[in-house]
Order: C-alpha cells, then sequence, then structure tokens
C-alpha cells in the first residue's frame, strides 16, 4: 500500500512537472513568435517608407529617369494662337517578331501650339515567353517633328512584358508655340505620329535610340537658336531656314546644357547669381 501510495506520487509529481515546463516551452514560442511578428512588420514597414526616395537616388545615380517635378514647362515669355488648332492622329505598328498588340488608346487629339496633352498606348504580349520590345517614332510631316515637345514618354525605353500582360504606356507632350511661325506649317492642320515595336535582340537598336535622342538634343538647339535669334527682333523666312538648317558637332551636342534649356527661369536665376558673385 505504501508503494502504490509512493508510485501515485511520483506519478502526479511527474505529470506536474511534464505541464509545467510545456507550459514554460509554449511561451517562450509565443514569445518569440511575437518578436518576430514585430521584426517583420518593422521591416515591411521600413522598405515601404524609403522606396520612394531610394527609388529616386536609384534613378538619378544611373540616369534612367528626369526628375520632372524640376522642369518649368509653363508658356511664359511664349507667344501663343489659341485659336489656331492642330488634329494629331497617333498610329502604331509591330514589328512581326516581337508578336505583340499594340494600338492606340486614343486615336486622336486636337490642341493649340502650348496646350499639354496625355494619350495612352495599349501594348499586349501574345507570346508564351516574356519579351522586351522597344519603340521608336515618326512624325509627318518632318517639319511638325521640330516643335514636338515630349515631357514623359515610353519611346526609346525597353519594355518587358510577360506572356499575355497587359501594359498602359503613356505620353504627355505639347507643341512649342514656334510652329505658329514656321513658313513651312502655315497651311497644317493635321500631324501624324506614327509608334513602331520591335523585338529588342542586338545593339541595333540601342544605336538608334542613341541617334534620336542627339535629335531630340538637335531639335531643341535649333529652339534656342531661334528664341535667342527674335530676341533681336522679327525673323525673315530666310533667316529661319538658315537658323532650321543649322549643322552641330557631336561635341556641341554632348555640351548642349539641356538642364538650362528645360528650366529657363531658374538658368536666368543662377545666370544672375552668378554675374552679382562676380562683381
Amino acid at each position: 500500500m505504501f508503494k502504490l501510495s509512493k508510485l501515485f506520487y511520483s506519478f502526479k509529481h511527474s505529470r506536474r512537472s511534464n505541464i509545467q515546463h510545456n507550459l514554460t516551452d509554449f511561451k517562450k514560442k509565443r514569445r518569440q513568435e511575437l518578436l518576430y511578428n514585430i521584426g517583420l512588420y518593422g521591416a515591411a514597414f521600413g522598405c515601404a517608407f524609403g522606396a520612394v526616395p531610394f527609388y529616386r537616388l536609384w534613378c538619378e545615380h544611373f540616369g534612367l529617369e528626369g526628375d520632372y517635378d524640376k522642369k518649368d514647362y509653363s508658356m511664359k515669355g511664349k507667344k501663343l494662337d489659341v485659336f489656331r488648332k492642330f488634329h494629331i492622329e497617333f498610329g502604331a505598328e509591330t514589328d512581326p517578331e516581337a508578336n505583340w498588340e499594340f494600338l492606340p488608346v486614343q486615336q486622336n487629339v486636337t490642341v493649340h501650339a502650348g496646350e499639354t496633352a496625355l494619350v495612352f498606348y495599349r501594348a499586349y504580349n501574345r507570346n508564351d515567353q516574356a519579351v522586351v520590345g522597344f519603340a521608336t517614332y515618326q512624325i509627318f510631316p518632318e517639319d511638325a517633328g521640330l516643335y514636338f515637345a515630349k515631357i514623359q514618354c515610353f519611346c526609346f525605353n525597353q519594355q518587358l512584358l510577360n506572356p499575355k500582360e497587359e501594359l498602359q504606356l503613356p505620353i504627355y507632350f505639347y507643341l512649342e508655340p514656334e510652329i505658329n511661325e514656321d513658313p513651312l506649317l502655315k497651311k497644317c492642320e493635321d500631324i501624324k505620329i506614327m509608334y513602331k515595336f520591335y523585338k529588342a535582340k542586338n545593339q541595333e537598336l540601342a544605336q538608334l535610340a542613341e541617334n534620336e535622342y542627339k535629335t531630340v538634343k538637335k531639335n531643341k538647339m535649333i529652339l534656342q537658336k531661334l528664341r535667342d535669334a527674335k530676341k533681336s527682333g522679327a525673323l525673315s523666312d530666310g533667316e529661319l531656314n538658315k537658323i532650321k538648317s543649322t549643322k552641330f558637332t557631336d561635341q556641341e551636342i554632348e555640351d548642349f546644357d539641356e538642364w538650362a534649356y528645360d528650366n529657363p527661369l531658374e538658368a536666368a536665376e543662377a545666370q544672375k547669381e552668378q554675374q552679382e558673385s562676380k562683381n
């Protein structure tokens, strides 16, 4: 009888010890899970909070995208003709190798010189594998290309579409006011802009993008010369055509200050401060 009592006591004590041990382990695991969740949520919040400034630093470092917030797209100091309208039609083509569906969401818009407009293109990858595409564009009549200013555009940037993925691609643009003064475009009312997507596979398209970028810079340089020349008075048709046919060297194109062109007010203030500091 004594042995049975001792055995029962030992069993009861052992069971109580196991319960306490399991309870201690359970509390320890709960505490570890709580700390793990707090750390995980804290890391997620930190990543979300720091994503925007990190992305801006990344883009500024590698030159992937401009900071459009700092550019001056106002029409101050530019003569506007609000009564002359331009009907702009958008077209699309796709290289057969890309096998994409590529169409303008808005086929046409009507704007006057200096008025900003936003349109979208739709791209859809019909392939069973991801495809990187690359877009170029042409403007008709060609003389109108000088005055086509893009604030935001998908052209000349590689676009990756996964299988069966669809993407909306924006174009935010305006026509430079000087288009109203071009004698070759006096009767121009319709402008057509044709975008074409290629399948990126070699360096030829990259070279094409570089050449097109130079063309954009040369257009800005010509417009800058036109604006500087008009400060001395009205230009004749001969003087205007002479400036439009100006040839620039690669070094002149490379040295062109796009920031000063896109930010005329800030550039003027910076130049004024520089002159005052010299005096």
